[in-house]
């Protein structure tokens, strides 16, 4: 992966937290941004295909062993899930005892508290049956992400009649929702493959490729041309089919066609880099940094929006409420970030050791 790619899907992978962000504070705070407010969902498909492309890079690029493959993913996750998890425990139950009243509607979502914990830690929590984990509704996506991850690990690291059996457990555990976004994740696999296959691209069929992802993703997401694609696939699987999927996953159909878009975009955006030179000595390392805050704001901000909304409701405090949302919640999430991310190789050392006795994928 050149460098300026490298770059630019930092970039993106920050601006698509910033927007996860936004899509949820805007809610908590009076309806400012409502304009962007649903592109929440597109961001996470948008995490879908780069995780498929990130994961693809490190098996057949870096070449990771199936030991160093199991370690990075498990304290990759953990470093921020765990302590996300944490926090959202605090500070539902915290905030549930200043203002139960905020928590009304999310408390009808809510099941038995521990088994949301353990569907949580063991990222279940969207196998079949969805389970919302507190007041950190981002948290789903997890239970899609960890599943692919031992998917394409099993694909990868085993053989034969092994391989067979784990594949076969592991696409039972997904259940039908995270089964059809299955095929999103592995177009960004296929994005990395077909740099491989075709090292070469003409400059201006590049860029052409280029403008012509951004026109499709713009119109797609904005344009009800997505809505119309959904209703036709309910029509044609009927409402039975669609009984069965989680609520994520009702949209399936017009993310397909985000995905391919996101995917070309990718995809371009790769030989676009190979000839310009556009993120420099200085801008890249702060681009980088940048987005390595990524999965902390994307985990950390929702519970954090909840318990302001029960303490200081946008009703009560329109003035302070605001300020609070925008300004401080990012700050503290910050904060967090700094101090989580650097406890990751705690955990890589952590899950060496206890895996380190026992025999792992080979």
């Amino acid at each position: 992966m050149n460098k300026q790619l490298s770059t630019y899907l930092d970039l993106l992978r920050f601006l698509a937290a910033i927007l996860v962000f936004i899509s949820h504070a805007s809610a908590f705070s009076g309806g400012y941004f409502w304009q962007i407010a649903k592109l929440g969902h597109e961001a996470v498909v948008f995490f879908f295909i780069l995780s498929g492309f990130v994961i693809a890079f490190v098996c057949f690029e870096k070449k990771e062993t199936a030991p160093t493959y199991l370690v990075n993913r498990l304290a990759r996750i953990y470093s921020v899930a765990l302590p996300a998890l944490l926090l959202t425990i605090s500070l539902y139950y915290l905030g549930h005892a200043i203002n139960a009243e905020a928590f009304i509607e999310l408390d009808s979502r809510l099941v038995n508290p521990f088994f949301t914990i353990i569907s949580a830690l063991a990222f279940f929590n969207q196998s079949w049956v969805g389970t919302t984990v507190f007041s950190n509704m981002p948290y789903w996506s997890l239970g899609y992400e960890v599943l692919y991850y031992a998917f394409f690990g099993i694909l990868i690291y085993t053989q034969g009649l092994r391989r067979v059996i784990f594949l076969i457990l592991i696409l039972a555990l997904m259940g039908p929702s995270i089964l059809l976004y299955l095929s999103i994740w592995l177009m960004g696999v296929l994005c990395f493959k077909l740099l491989g296959s075709y090292p070469r691209l003409p400059v201006f069929f590049a860029l052409f490729l280029f403008i012509s992802s951004i026109v499709g993703c713009i119109f797609f997401t904005f344009n009800s041309v997505q809505e119309a694609i959904n209703s036709f696939f309910v029509s044609l699987l009927g409402e039975s089919f669609y009984d069965l999927l989680l609520e994520p996953a009702e949209k399936f159909a017009g993310d397909y066609v985000l995905a391919f878009f996101v995917m070309l975009h990718i995809f371009s955006a790769s030989y676009i880099g190979t000839n310009f030179s556009i993120f420099n000595r200085y801008i890249a390392p702060i681009i980088k940094k940048s987005a390595s805050y990524t999965f902390s704001i994307y985990l950390y901000h929702m519970p954090i929006l909840f318990f302001v909304s029960a303490v200081l409701p946008f009703k009560m405090y329109p003035v302070i409420n605001p300020v609070i949302c925008w300004l401080v919640v990012p700050i503290v999430v910050l904060v967090l970030s700094h101090v989580t991310e650097n406890n990751k190789g705690f955990y890589k050392k952590l899950f060496s050791r206890v895996l380190s006795s026992r025999p792992l994928l080979n």
